[in-house]
């Protein structure tokens, strides 16, 4: 089946477009990681490992704004510049693991730079612990040096394992270590231009991992240190680890609830098969139910990304259902959030108890002090589709708002909603989110 394949070479001159056109000039307050966020489309990519599977066409089809090749193979590299499709470079922990940062390192990368074109970033070692932060370090540092215009960035390990040694690497100091210590030590020692983590949180017996720990406090770090933060989601199978294969709302609902909390980037694992079952089938390359999920989902992604990589986080909040507990550390929603104060409540219009049957709310502000909000619906379940998880939910608002912009998600374009007696409902597909604005439909980064 290839009903998406027509918008690829769509999705490759839109990417490629943002490499070579102006725009409209950024605060110099912003950080090398914000500026480069600003310069390029929204990030949407899954790792990629296979060259016998990687057809260009069927990739960007998926609604991929870049290529995230893992390991270094002539043939891949090859498919990504025939393309002519952005991608991502990666530097794996086992090569600077055994010698260190070397000029052979060095050298393979300046090569691979110079032989494919449209290079425009490099994760460096993936998931380092605390005791080799400063050699990860030392390798963003030369990157950055050598290519300032490129995006230079590793991503972290996530919140969860049983003893904290999993992310110091060695015997933990006297005083102790935690989560957050770990983050912050990432964010300040290793200097990336984004702060980046993973997740895999859908379980084979039905139930999902709580994300918020790291999911908020890779927000919260990344708030306080200027930088954007972006996230891994799942898009595979792992039977040794008990992962399910995320359904149509599973998905969905990871990827909206980081949109909700300001992320700039999404990375699916993974594109082909590699720890387990994925979008391409290894041996048929036949492509998984996963891959048309993701394909739908990332055309919406893509149209909203265009304003969230231009907004800033200032709150996000947790609208339980009925009989619902909010997840730690979750804040419950208020009146006052966000410092939204014509917002009088927000109500989930369903009376029937289940599983995940609530509300995420994210606050932003634009360069201007413009105020935006983000709704999504949280209820999703294993083998659910998107449209089987449906919620409605009612905003009551001050009385001088007669109209809510909405940036739809289908068009990428700004709509009017009417109110109606100082009332709104929205309708939202299960794990789905729409971004709104109160009184006006003034999205920023359509132009861009």
């Amino acid at each position: 089946m290839n009903r998406h394949l027509p918008t690829t070479r769509w999705m490759i001159l839109v990417a490629l477009s943002f490499l070579t056109t102006g725009i409209a000039p950024v605060s110099a307050e912003l950080s090398r990681g914000h500026k480069w966020v600003r310069h390029h489309p929204y990030t949407i990519m899954a790792l990629s490992i296979n060259p016998k599977l990687f057809i260009a066409e069927q990739y960007m089809a998926a609604g991929m704004t870049a290529a995230l090749p893992w390991k270094i193979k002539t043939a891949m590299y090859e498919h990504i510049a025939a393309a002519g499709i952005p991608w991502h470079g990666h530097i794996r922990s086992s090569r600077l693991r055994k010698a260190g940062f070397t000029e052979e390192v060095k050298e393979q990368a300046i090569s691979l730079v110079d032989k494919y074109p449209n290079c425009i970033a490099w994760l460096i070692w993936d998931e380092p612990q605390r005791i080799v932060m400063p050699q990860v370090g030392q390798a963003i540092e030369w990157f950055k040096e050598k290519y300032p215009d490129k995006l230079i960035y590793s991503n972290a390990l996530p919140q969860g394992a049983r003893r904290m040694t999993k992310y110091y690497g060695g015997p933990l100091p006297e005083e102790g270590y935690t989560y957050e210590q770990y983050m912050r030590d990432f964010a300040t020692i290793t200097k990336g231009d984004v702060l980046m983590y993973d997740a895999y949180p859908f379980m084979q017996d039905g139930s999902t991992k709580n994300m918020f720990g790291t999911m908020l406090l890779t927000r919260k770090i990344g708030l306080e240190t200027n930088i954007p933060y972006w996230s891994f989601v799942q898009a595979y199978k792992d039977l040794r680890r008990k992962y399910r294969m995320p359904s149509e709302s599973d998905v969905r609902m990871q990827v909206f609830m980081h949109l909700v909390c300001g992320y700039t980037g999404i990375l699916y694992f993974t594109y082909e098969n590699a720890q387990g079952p994925a979008m391409v089938e290894n041996s048929t390359g036949k492509l998984r139910p996963i891959y048309y999920d993701v394909a739908r989902l990332n055309k919406e992604v893509f149209n909203l990304g265009r304003s969230i990589r231009f907004l800033r986080s200032t709150d996000v909040r947790y609208l339980p259902g009925v009989d619902s507990q909010i997840p730690e550390p979750a804040i419950a929603w208020s009146a006052d959030a966000g410092g939204e104060k014509r917002i009088r409540s927000i109500t989930i219009e369903d009376s029937q108890e289940a599983a995940d049957k609530d509300v995420l709310v994210g606050y932003f502000q634009d360069d201007s002090d413009r105020q935006y909000l983000m709704i999504s619906n949280l209820w999703h379940d294993m083998n659910a589709s998107a449209d089987q998880r449906m919620l409605t939910v009612r905003l009551k608002v001050d009385p001088t708002i007669t109209v809510v912009g909405r940036l739809s998600r289908e068009t990428g374009q700004p709509e009017y909603l009417k109110v109606t007696n100082g009332e709104l409902r929205i309708t939202l597909p299960g794990g789905t989110g729409d971004l709104l604005q109160l009184g006006g439909a003034s999205f920023p980064g359509l132009d861009e």
